[in-house]
């Protein structure tokens, strides 16, 4: 099944929210923002708001799914050869994302486990194939649960890196993600 395609008004209308959003954002914390204040600051009524988001949680759910999108698409472009390429092109894009004014960095601090949780698919989905040579066949436990453990973990530890200001180089964070990968891999598979 093919998507629908947008109407013109309807992108115009939501592109208008999104910039009042960001520019309240800019402003204040995410906690105080209003559907008033991003409807007076689009220049839109409260039911055009609504026709489009349900409230602010929503919209921002909304933004930083379109965030992710966008990462995922740049990663796309790339094709990392091992999970060091995988995990630094990933930490490139989280560092641009974020410190952009219309990226996932506005989000980070309010939203962090949901966050860590759209960077933790990101992961799961493209690393899993980069490490599944190197996974021990373990009767009782499950590859999926592996993956998903690890992919968890690695999300968490960007989400740190993301909120304490990027310390480390994306070179150094991707090599210690992968050394606790593999050591976790193979240690499960010790047990």
């Amino acid at each position: 099944m093919s998507e629908k395609k947008e109407d013109g008004r309807i992108r115009y209308t939501k592109m208008r929210i999104r910039s009042a959003f960001y520019e309240l954002a800019k402003e204040t914390e995410y906690e105080k923002i209003t559907v008033t204040a991003v409807c007076n600051k689009a220049e839109i009524n409260r039911a055009t708001f609504y026709k489009h988001y349900l409230d602010i949680p929503d919209l921002i759910d909304k933004l930083q799914e379109e965030a992710i999108e966008r990462l995922l698409n740049r990663l796309d472009t790339t094709t990392p050869s091992t999970m060091d390429d995988f995990l630094v092109d990933l930490l490139k894009q989280v560092k641009e994302n974020v410190n952009s004014c219309d990226g996932i960095g506005l989000f980070t601090q309010a939203t962090a486990s949901n966050f860590t949780s759209k960077v933790s698919r990101i992961i799961y989905s493209r690393f899993s194939n980069i490490i599944k040579c190197d996974m021990p066949q373990i009767p009782d436990l499950n590859q999926d649960m592996i993956f998903a453990y690890v992919a968890g973990g690695c999300a968490g530890i960007i989400d740190y890196w993301a909120k304490t200001g990027f310390k480390e180089s994306e070179k150094n964070l991707a090599q210690k993600l992968r050394l606790m990968s593999y050591s976790t891999i193979q240690s499960i598979g010790k047990s």
